[in-house]
């Protein structure tokens, strides 16, 4: 989106993941085209630290200077648990209780360091090829018609705590179950009233979760087990679903599904892009539309003097020049940084931007050396320059026609 950075401290920034009141999540790659996700978010950083677990996303990074303070985690690569329900339906059986209990291994170890989630809810739990991964934690979620998951205590305006990630624990279990979200209603009135005053019906539950869910919806935080009591033995596994594909990825299909000659014509071009010579396209236009409409390649607008349209005011226009999406790509796909592992005398701009430099700076020593041996260079240079010239006077005819000056 316009205003969004490129880089993050060694992070390129593909896009966006996800954006909403407490900031946006990016996709994003380091100089050697490892993904990551990067968040930034609205206000001050939230209380978290690096940790990991195999079912939570571990927070690697926690980067509070800078012009955007930040939070560097893994990447979990699946599909929501909310997105998931809609694409397969509901859990039930061994299934519904190895998706409880990862869950709640999660919030178990977030507790034991001292730290809560804040905003557990269908959306922050990803179902990876790893097995379940909650993402996201320590951002205090909002009260709202679509968030159902807060505690009866948050609603009274108090501070929950890891009792209240207990009870959005029973809620999500119940939404994964029955695929509706619980104390949902018309309007904020209606859910604040269900949290307060409404059990749910925990029956569809097998009976392993049953008593445990309905114990992890009480409305005292007191009544509520820990979520190390939330644990179950796990006979099977959860079946991944696959998320969105990296940068590298979407490029790699895209080139592999051109003709030999177009290959060869997107190299020169991406290559040229990253040298920072304005290059001709050379592709054709269905090849062109193609690498715009997957997001690869980006025409950069222009700004124009403010022009009266029957749409509204014109401030910029699409322009000719092709640019890439972001200086991620260089990173993220590895044939392009194949390309590019021997830039050219020439490369500049998007090279010295892009990508690590090609060789180290020389010490003291080196450069007295260079310069010594440059200084040596010209000095023959001029020396032979000179025998050249005189060389020339003396045989030349002006020379011998010039009379004798007498200089006494």
């Amino acid at each position: 989106m316009p205003g969004d950075p490129e880089r993050l401290g060694g992070y390129w920034l593909a896009g966006r993941l996800g954006a909403g009141r407490h900031g946006v999540v990016y996709d994003a790659y380091d100089d050697a085209g490892r993904r990551f996700a990067v968040r930034v978010p609205r206000g001050p950083l939230p209380r978290v630290r690096p940790l990991t677990h195999p079912h939570l996303a571990g927070v690697l990074e926690v980067r509070p200077g800078g012009p955007a303070p930040h939070v560097v985690s893994e990447f979990a690569c699946g599909t929501s648990l909310r997105e998931a329900l809609s694409l397969r339906g509901p859990y039930a059986g061994e299934e519904l209780i190895a998706l409880a209990t990862a869950v709640a291994s999660a919030l178990a170890c977030l507790h034991r360091a001292g730290l809560t989630h804040g905003d557990l809810r269908p959306g922050k739990v990803l179902l990876t090829g790893e097995g379940p991964k909650v993402i996201c934690p320590g951002v205090p979620g909002a009260l709202g018609c679509a968030r159902t998951y807060l505690a009866p205590e948050a609603v009274t305006g108090q501070r929950p705590g890891a009792a209240g990630d207990v009870f959005a624990w029973g809620g999500l279990v119940l939404f994964a179950a029955t695929g509706e979200d619980p104390f949902r209603g018309g309007s904020l009135g209606e859910v604040m009233h269900r949290v307060l005053s409404c059990d749910p019906d925990v029956s569809v539950l097998p009976p392993p979760l049953r008593d445990l869910v309905a114990r992890a919806l009480s409305k005292d935080p007191a009544s509520r087990p820990s979520a190390a009591d939330l644990l179950l033995p796990v006979t099977v596994q959860v079946p991944p679903l696959p998320g969105p594909p990296s940068l590298g990825e979407v490029a790699e299909e895209l080139y592999a599904s051109l003709p030999a000659a177009a290959q060869g014509r997107l190299r020169d071009l991406l290559v040229a892009l990253a040298s920072g010579t304005p290059p001709g396209t050379g592709l054709d236009e269905p090849v062109l539309a193609r690498l715009l409409a997957s997001g690869l390649l980006v025409r950069p607008s222009v700004a124009v003097p403010p022009v009266r349209t029957e749409a509204g005011t014109l401030v910029a226009v699409t322009g000719d020049r092709l640019a890439p999406a972001s200086g991620a790509l260089f990173h993220a796909w590895p044939r392009l940084r194949a390309w590019l592992d021997q830039p050219a005398e020439d490369t500049r701009s998007w090279a010295r931007a892009c990508l690590p430099p090609a060789r180290p700076r020389l010490g003291w020593r080196g450069f007295r050396f260079r310069w010594a041996t440059r200084t040596v260079l010209a000095a023959v240079t001029l020396t032979g320059a000179g025998a050249v010239m005189a060389e020339w006077f003396r045989f030349s005819p002006r020379s011998r026609t010039a009379p004798d000056l007498d200089l006494h």
